[in-house]
């Protein structure tokens, strides 16, 4: 069942019940007090005759006469004999039981029928009594009146209540119709449109702002999922490219070297040379390919205080020792201490001194810095080379990204160095960011929150 058609149920039904009760409540009171008057002007009489027994006959017409209401009143003799001595369009027929005189002369007494009536029995000496009567039947119209009364009053109850529980909840229908049918777009992948926005403080309002969000959320996943997928179709296609490469010139040098045109010792030297350079290239890929699969797939297991400081300072050494023909300016704060696997960290020092050992010329500067800030480590390595493409510095790293694709060949590596160095820097909760170098080169950023 719909939501509009329960709500209307439950309007119609909760305004019924409280027409019904309310209306059954006040027919009920006025029925009453109808019936209340009438005994009011039978006791009136009644009182009178009491007052004066000895003309009760006279002061009942008296009484009877002076009431507002048509009364009846019916002397009977000891032999049950009735005379009228005042007479309305009410008959008192058959004459009243035994019983029903005996109760009616306590308090008045409802005698049903198709002229229902009250009455009141006076009694007199030698067993005679007085009876006075006063028809219902103008109660009884009043009754039916009020009746069709309580049936137009519930129909316009119903009216009202259904007009304006329909203009109160038309606006939230109708949003949550519109957002019926953009989920339904979105669950069969048609589209994942935008929900209409909704400015109120109502549930579905804050429902349909949830949804956008969600749709938002979903609708940038999306996006990041297709530019990985491509971008990993493009990696794929260029790792395939850069595996079949070596392996063409390893089937050819192999082809040579198992035929006997190549009998010159140095020819020979030079061809298991370049077949040994060209196995290394690959075995680069294959490791940096496995690496940057498998990576995040685990947690880290071995999670330690790792001194920073130490570690950049060693590699930092190494590369300038292995590099005299480069100004190597190192500024390292020492004791700064950052949890994480120092596996990894050293992994991410190598690639990155690595990237300016191969693409950079060999006498460009290089400047390394660590320091602490706002409680953040950060990492600073800068170089005189050629830099990056400027796509580069406002997009910064993506995964399985190569720069320059024609870089890795000419240099020997596989082209995932900044992959790898921000899948690294990632798993430690830090942030990577480039920039142009004052060096005329690329400015590496690494952020990593301080232990």
């Amino acid at each position: 069942m719909k939501l509009r058609t329960r709500i209307t149920i439950v309007t119609a039904t909760v305004t019924t019940l409280s027409a019904l009760v309310i209306g059954t409540v006040a027919i009920t009171s006025s029925r009453q007090s109808a019936i209340a008057l009438i005994d009011q002007s039978l006791t009136t009489v009644a009182k009178s005759i009491h007052g004066n027994s000895n003309d009760a006959l006279s002061q009942a017409i008296y009484s009877g006469s002076q009431s507002d209401l048509a009364l009846t009143i019916v002397f009977y003799s000891g032999e049950n004999v009735g005379s009228v001595l005042t007479e309305s369009k009410l008959s008192i027929v058959p004459n009243p039981t035994p019983a029903l005189v005996k109760k009616s002369s306590l308090k008045p007494q409802t005698v049903p029928g198709l002229d229902a009536y009250r009455l009141e029995t006076i009694p007199l000496t030698h067993g005679e009594y007085l009876v006075v009567a006063a028809s219902l039947k103008d109660a009884d119209a009043r009754l039916q009146s009020e009746l069709l009364r309580l049936i137009i009053y519930i129909l316009v109850c119903l009216l009202l209540a259904g007009f304006v529980t329909w203009l109160l909840v038309r606006r939230d229908m109708r949003k949550v119709e519109e957002l019926i049918d953009s989920a339904t777009l979105i669950s069969i992948g048609k589209a994942t449109p935008q929900l209409p926005e909704s400015a109120g403080n109502s549930e579905i309002d804050q429902l349909t702002r949830a949804l956008n969000q969600m749709v938002s959320t979903l609708h940038h996943a999306t996006q990041l999922e297709e530019e990985a997928g491509n971008r990993m179709q493009e990696f794929m296609g260029d790792a395939s490219h850069e595996l079949r490469t070596p392996l063409t010139v390893i089937k050819g040098y192999v082809e040579l070297l198992s035929g006997s045109n190549m009998s010159d010792p140095e020819k020979r030297k030079s061809a298991y040379a370049r077949v040994q350079s060209e196995i290394l290239r690959m075995e680069s890929l294959i490791q940096d390919i496995l690496f940057l699969a498998e990576f995040g797939q685990t947690p880290v297991l071995d999670v330690a205080p790792v001194e920073i400081s130490r570690l950049l300072l060693s590699h930092a050494g190494d590369f300038a020792t292995l590099h005299a023909n480069r100004t190597v300016e190192i500024a390292i704060a020492p004791s700064i201490t950052v949890s994480g696997s120092e596996a990894h960290i050293a992994r991410l020092f190598s690639n990155v001194f690595g990237n300016i050992s191969r693409h950079t010329p060999s006498d460009a500067p290089v400047r390394v810095s660590l320091s602490v800030i706002n409680n953040e480590v950060e990492i600073v390595i800068e170089d005189g080379g050629p830099g990056l493409p400027e796509s580069a510095y406002t997009k910064g790293i993506q995964g399985f990204q190569r720069f320059d694709r024609s870089r890795s060949r000419e240099a020997g590596g596989s082209g995932l160095g900044m992959s790898i160095i921000l899948a690294i820097v990632r798993e430690h909760s830090g942030t990577v960011s480039l920039s142009k170098s004052d060096l005329n080169g690329l400015r590496l950023l690494i952020v990593l929150p301080c232990r």
